[in-house]
């Protein structure tokens, strides 16, 4: 499984509301670590007012003295002349965050991490990180990824820093912002079994998301975590509550796609046309005609209308938008069987697809089950990926397999070197030749 946003609020976060320790902040080469107990700080439990003082020539050292004699309310005051006198200072940026970790201020310590990794122009791994935890422990989860975003941006070779993005979007139920960063992970060769089973299996039907229901918990002021929790009922056929919880997160942020796009979906499964359609007016569907889900959506309304030529394409769009759901495939069949549509070629094409689609799941979901260390089925998985034309994915898996236990019944060394000689010519993620159910416009024996 991928980095689990409930291991960092319980293991790594900075513990700013409950814990009895603290976690202080260090300078450029440390991350985050524990401080002294709260007695500690507060003198047996009695807090002393600070001591007033006049701003002094020298704020930063009068602060960093406070600290050292763990006078945290004292060091506070100098707060403000710190950053006035040393707005491009990481360091000293990073002092007063210390102070505002101990001082109980969530918010204030994630705003000066992410200051200071501004001034260093995300330049600093372990500032990046410290950041992004404050910003998860104060429930601030797309503001951390915000933060990785920009880190990448600004380097696209950070791999430890893109692989702590990708995770977040996973365990956020954000799938389809994920795969592109599971990708480039995958071509940069920075990649595990963790990894290469999230991309194909989605984690989120197997996770409870009571670590995205935290992040709320702690800032209520945005509700996009709650989409984890709506694609959970989604998939177990609980709509009203699923609806629910989309609307909130809707009446905040009305431009956050996955939600419109699950909001779509549940509005199609309801059957009210017209609400679809009043749904559909308020979207900007430049963004949304990118989703698959969209697709599908429109493709449900569709087939409540009594349309079952344009509900066939709709969903042919949803499926070359994402080949690899295959409840798009199995919507196609049905569509042409109920229409008398016959095309041996194409519709032979997609039952392959179909059937080839289910192994490799199966092979995944056993591969895991089984501790992720049979050659023997990572090495069915790479054969069954090149069989669909994933064949970057493929020679991860056939890699992979080779760092596995060693089984002499397994020819991973041939299929890797099979799947090595289609890649020189570096084609795309998914290749198309040779995949008569892979092209962009409906076919016209399907119309």
């Amino acid at each position: 499984m991928p980095l689990r946003i409930d291991a960092f609020t319980e293991t790594q976060m900075l513990s700013v509301r409950k814990s009895s320790a603290f976690n202080a902040i260090r300078g450029l080469a440390t991350a985050v670590v524990v401080s002294s107990t709260m007695s500690a700080l507060s003198g047996c439990g009695k807090s002393e007012p600070p001591v007033v003082r006049e701003t002094p020539d020298r704020p930063l050292g009068e602060l960093r003295l406070a600290m050292r004699h763990q006078k945290w309310a004292d060091a506070w005051q100098y707060a403000d002349a710190v950053l006035e006198t040393h707005p491009d200072d990481a360091d000293a940026i990073a002092s007063v965050a210390q102070v505002a970790q101990h001082l109980e201020k969530p918010n204030k310590v994630a705003d000066l991490l992410v200051k200071a990794c501004i001034v260093e122009s995300f330049g600093n791994d372990a500032r990046v990180r410290q950041a992004m935890i404050a910003l998860v422990g104060a429930g601030r989860l797309y503001d951390a990824i915000d933060l990785l975003e920009q880190t990448i941006r600004t380097d696209p070779a950070r791999h430890d820093t893109r692989r702590l993005l990708y995770d977040l979007y996973v365990n956020s139920g954000n799938q389809s912002a994920a795969t592109p960063h599971g990708r480039t992970l995958v071509l940069a060769r920075q990649f595990d079994a963790k990894l290469l089973l999230s991309l194909g299996i989605a984690s989120i039907a197997k996770d409870e998301p009571g670590s995205t229901l935290e992040m709320v918990r702690r800032n209520p002021d945005d509700k996009r975590p709650l989409l984890r929790q709506a694609i959970t009922l989604l998939n177990s056929g609980q709509i009203d509550e699923a609806r629910a919880g989309l609307q909130a997160i809707i009446d905040q942020h009305p431009e956050f796609i996955p939600a419109q796009t699950r909001m779509g979906l549940v509005i199609a499964e309801s059957g009210n046309v017209e609400a679809f359609k009043q749904w559909e007016a308020k979207q900007d569907l430049q963004s949304l005609e990118l989703e698959p889900d969209y697709w599908a959506a429109k493709a449900k309304v569709a087939i409540t209308a009594g349309n079952q030529r344009d509900a066939l394409r709709f969903y042919w769009n949803a499926a070359q938008r994402n080949p690899d759901r295959p409840e798009y495939w199995t919507a196609i069949l049905e569509l042409l069987n109920d229409s008398e549509i016959a095309s041996n070629e194409k519709s032979g094409a997609i039952e392959k697809r179909l059937s080839t689609l289910d192994d490799v799941r199966t092979s995944m979901k056993n591969f895991d089950l089984l501790g992720s260390i049979s050659r023997r089925l990572a090495t069915d998985i790479a054969i069954q990926l090149e069989k669909l034309g994933r064949l970057w994915e493929a020679e991860a898996w056939a890699s992979l397999a080779t760092t596995l236990p060693r089984d002499d019944s397994v020819k991973v060394d041939e299929v890797r070197a099979q799947i090595v000689k289609r890649l020189r010519g570096k084609p795309q993620w998914q290749v198309t030749e040779g995949h008569p159910e892979l092209q962009l416009e409906l076919p016209n024996e399907f119309q």
